[in-house]
């Protein structure tokens, strides 16, 4: 009744329709932290410098999140002045518009979710010219009802662009060494651009590219000397191209660093691990001018003709990353008493921060670390594609997935260098690829059956299993993990999640309006009817919070001076972190450990 194409674009509407029927929901119904300085301050400081050409104030952060201020500025055509949102700031005790919170936040992320199924749809495109349509509409499906990526999707965070702008980029340039297409080059240069304008993590794909050009030199299969050292010289010539007209799309957007050079020092010093993406790329450019135009290439086919001699060597990478996450599961579920995941909190942002811990750990316990939180926010439908995938062999499109593993592990060394821990927020750039490996792991799977109906049935259970991961942690998408990981332990925050739950019990209270609360982490002042209170330091004279509404993150950060907050404010809160009646409590996915509670204090 209906052909192979009109089935995958069938579905491809199926996923689109779930993609808006969960991303919508609760949409406007949390606020996180951080996000109020995009919303107020940034979005709103980019759009004015362009209108009134104060091109210096272009710079509105560090990451830099110029698509950001792009695509979530279009709230500002609905919302034009949300700084009036909060309408009363006295002694550090906030009062807010709360009508307004809903539609504010609904104008500035709205279009996140729209841009993003535009790029879904492009990474449907792309990934099928690379491959096949089966393994291009599984990718879609699994990255677009990916819980962790359809959650930070709903953030105004520059993360919401950079794993869609990334992948994009990415995948653009795996199609360019494909095919050698001109449109190729020209996408490439065009979604580097904007991954570099969104964060500067995006600067490791620069190396990553000149890293894929010796890869495949040194493993495609040419008829003679000639034609591989003419694809080199291709692929190096592009490189040079894609990166000089990538920063010149990045100075473009960013008028700013035209004008005054301490910008571009400031941007380069928040590059993460700068000086291993700087000698990798220079170690790698440099030899190779050096022996493609003094040497003749004598140094890259030495080692070509010992690389395809060890090939068989490669089975190592997917069984080593096999290996590693067997032995996480395992290890997270029979051996839960290792200290390594209790001792370094899940969600810092820095592994040897000294406030919460110092036994510093070893590089083979940071390497557990940094895949932990990975592993156990991938849905299990990604996880059984990952394992068929690593655990077979297949030629095909070899190359493609070869390196995206070495991307992994690239990645993941830097983040150890940079003293980084890898939560879903800070590896989200390889969500969308693990969609991809594990959408070649089912087509190696389908390929092993004569049914023909077996990329059907496949279809069938990516998308139900899909939705059912979505289902089981809505609406808290972006803190989703998987049922591999027992309850007792958890990978990511609240993050905000709950602080509208809690402000709804609050405002049901009698005289919600004259009732004054203390928050320890960002999330509910925006919902709340009454007097919010979210500093450490007040006059406790003037200020006597009523209840205080408590988190993980909250408690965290709270307990590292609790004796000081009190002695300077009346802070009594870590009475009241193991109360265990409070007023009001939510626990996150029914992981004990991600609570929101609202206690009552005692006067």
């Amino acid at each position: 009744m209906f052909s192979s194409t009109g089935i995958r674009y069938i579905f491809l509407g199926l996923v689109f329709a779930g993609y808006f029927f969960f991303g919508l929901r609760h949409l406007t119904q949390f606020v996180t932290a951080d996000e109020h300085y995009w919303v107020y301050e940034r979005i709103p400081q980019y759009w004015d410098a362009v209108a009134n050409g104060k091109w210096k104030k272009t710079f509105i952060n560090d990451k830099p999140g110029i698509t950001l201020a792009l695509t979530s500025g279009i709230g500002l055509l609905f919302e034009p002045h949300p700084k009036k949102h909060l309408y009363e700031n006295y002694d550090r005790v906030l009062i807010y518009d709360t009508g307004n919170t809903e539609p504010l936040y609904r104008a500035f992320r709205l279009p996140i979710l729209l841009m993003n199924a535009l790029l879904l749809l492009y990474l449907f495109w792309i990934v099928g010219r690379l491959t096949n349509p089966w393994i291009a509409l599984w990718t879609v499906m699994l990255a677009a009802l990916s819980p962790i990526l359809l959650g930070i999707s709903q953030i105004v965070n520059p993360d919401a662009l950079l794993w869609s702008l990334g992948a994009a980029a990415l995948f653009s340039y795996f199609a360019l060494l494909a095919s050698g297409e001109r449109k190729y080059l020209w996408l490439t240069i065009l979604f580097t651009g904007f991954a570099l304008l969104t964060k500067y993590v995006a600067f490791i794909l620069l190396p990553f590219y000149l890293t894929l050009a010796l890869l495949r030199f040194l493993t495609e299969e040419e008829p003679d000397a000639a034609s591989l050292t003419q694809h080199l010289k291709k692929d190096l010539s592009r490189l040079v191209g894609i990166a000089a007209a990538s920063v010149v799309l990045l100075f473009l957007f960013l008028p700013a660093l035209f004008l005054d050079s301490k910008y571009i020092v400031e941007l380069i010093q928040t590059v993460p691990d700068k000086e291993a993406l700087a000698a990798i790329g220079l170690g790698l450019f440099v030899p190779l001018l050096i022996d493609l135009f003094v040497l003749k290439n004598k140094l890259l086919f030495t080692v070509r003709r010992i690389g395809l001699r060890a090939a068989p060597a490669r089975r190592a990478l997917p069984l080593f990353f096999l290996a590693l996450f067997a032995a996480l599961i395992i290890v997270r579920n029979f051996f839960p008493d290792w200290d390594i995941f209790t001792r370094i909190p899940f969600d810092i942002k820095d592994i040897s921060d000294a406030r919460y811990h110092t036994d510093i750990p070893n590089f083979f316990e940071v390497f557990l670390l940094e895949w932990n939180p990975i592993v156990f926010s991938l849905t299990p439908i990604v996880l059984l594609g990952l394992a068929a995938f690593l655990g077979t062999r297949e030629k095909k499109y070899a190359f493609l997935a070869y390196a995206l593993l070495f991307f992994f592990l690239v990645y993941s060394v830097l983040l150890i260098s940079s003293n980084v821990l890898a939560t879903p927020r800070y590896s989200i750039l390889l969500y969308p690829l693990f969609a991809f490996l594990a959408a070649r792991g089912v087509w190696q799977i389908t390929e092993r059956f004569s049914w023909p109906y077996a990329k059907l049935a496949a279809t069938l259970v990516i998308f139900f299993g899909s939705l059912a991961s979505l289902y089981a942690i809505q609406p808290f998408y972006f803190n989703y993990t998987n049922s591999l990981l027992p309850k007792s332990a958890l990978i990511n925050d609240a993050w905000g999640y709950g602080g509208y739950e809690a402000a709804q019990y609050l405002n049901s209270l009698p005289d919600a309006e004259r009732l004054t609360v203390w928050i320890d982490y960002y999330g509910v002042c925006e919902f709340f009817v009454g007097r919010c209170l979210s500093a450490y330091t007040f006059d406790p004279a003037l200020v006597q919070p009523d209840y205080y509404v408590l988190t993980r993150r909250g408690q965290m950060r709270y307990m590292s001076r609790a004796d000081r907050w009190e002695r300077l404010s009346g802070l009594t809160a870590y009475r009241y972190y193991g109360a265990p009646h409070p007023a009001w409590q939510l626990l996150i996915d029914d992981r004990p450990g991600n609570f929101v509670k609202v206690v009552k204090v005692e006067k």
